[in-house]
């Protein structure tokens, strides 16, 4: 991590020395007066204690003064990073020190892009890197990366992004965050990854990341919403309990007319509050037998729900071809138990 974002954090950290040394005082006084035959001791080391106390202050007060915290701003707090990026999946893996440290440099023309930490948690996967170089900005006057993943695979969706970058000390530094595009979420991988263009510089940066998926727990849901009338079906297979993230798989069947239809979810937990769906409706199979459209579909939470309440209860709704998107289809709602 770069010591420009560190002395931003460091320089918010208010140091109560008043307050530390007034503790400190306390405290001998306390021991003095339960312990009257120590008193000698304790007053011949109190001179020692508080120029201790007086050197911690300072060395905390170092996180802010450049030149003492130096070698602390290069240590790297990746979760700071994520957080950065409002990247909560990460962010919360971090702090559980569960996100993979990688150091893959591709190099192009004189702009170095090394990856930087990688996680796989459930069906999420997030990516750091840093852009090091001649970088200039684009022609937006910003600094933003064009890439592709899984080569640009058109059935992928977002398989094509810009991402933009933040600036650090010695270049920039950015985040990626994907939901993996498979019905079927392999234990151990790698995906590709491919920057074409750095700012302005356009050029070839190619990366097969390895990731490998974090410890998660799969719920057997097995429960089905529809509606006779359309002849529309929504059944929820699973519910993937990850470290840090949430995922809701569920099969939808339509109509071969209504071959662009979009499931779109509710969720509720046991108090009655909104839980937020951070990615939803993302179609991950589609096929057609005779005359129906059947869709593996998925919606992503991004944080573990397991603790947090007994239940969720989930609101399908299907935004159906050629209405209004805004006036979907509303199906029975279902409940799911967490705690099985």
């Amino acid at each position: 991590m770069k010591e420009r974002l560190f002395k931003e954090k460091f320089d918010e950290i208010e140091i109560p020395k008043d307050d530390v040394n007034e503790a400190i005082r306390n405290g001998i006084q306390k021991a003095n007066d339960s312990h009257p035959n120590r008193r000698k001791k304790l007053s011949r080391t109190r001179n020692f204690i508080i120029s201790s106390a007086a050197a911690a202050t300072l060395l905390l007060s170092s996180f802010v003064v450049p030149s003492v915290s130096h070698v602390m701003a290069e240590v790297p707090v990746v979760g700071q990073l994520y957080s950065n990026f409002n990247d909560l999946v990460g962010k919360n893996l971090a702090s559980q020190q569960l996100i993979t440290q990688l150091n893959e440099t591709a190099s192009y023309e004189g702009i170095d892009v090394t990856v930087t930490s990688a996680y796989y948690d459930g069906a999420v996967i997030g990516v750091t890197f840093d852009v090091t170089g001649d970088v200039k900005e684009d022609q937006n006057s910003q600094m933003s990366a064009f890439y592709e993943i899984f080569n640009g695979d058109k059935t992928v969706s977002d398989s094509q992004e810009i991402v933009h970058m933040k600036q650090t000390d010695s270049g920039y530094t950015g985040q990626i965050q994907l939901n993996y595009p498979d019905n079927q979420l392999p234990a151990d991988t790698t995906f590709p990854l491919e920057f074409s263009r750095i700012g302005e510089k356009e050029g070839v940066w190619k990366f097969n990341v390895p990731i490998k998926q974090l410890p998660h727990e799969i719920l057997n849901v097995d429960k089905e919403s529809g509606n006779q009338e359309g002849n529309i079906r929504v059944h929820f297979d699973s519910i993937m309990a990850g470290k840090a993230s949430t995922a809701i798989n569920y099969t939808a069947t339509f109509p071969a007319t209504g071959k662009n239809n979009q499931v779109r979810l509710e969720a509720y937990d046991d108090q009655g509050n909104r839980v937020n769906i951070s990615t939803d409706g993302i179609d991950l199979e589609k096929t057609q037998e005779n005359d129906q459209i059947i869709v593996k579909g998925r919606s992503i939470i991004a944080h573990d729900l397991k603790g947090e309440t007994a239940y969720i209860k989930i609101h399908p709704k299907v935004a159906l071809t050629g209405k209004n998107p805004n006036n979907p289809l509303e199906l029975e709602p279902i409940k799911v138990n967490l705690n099985k």
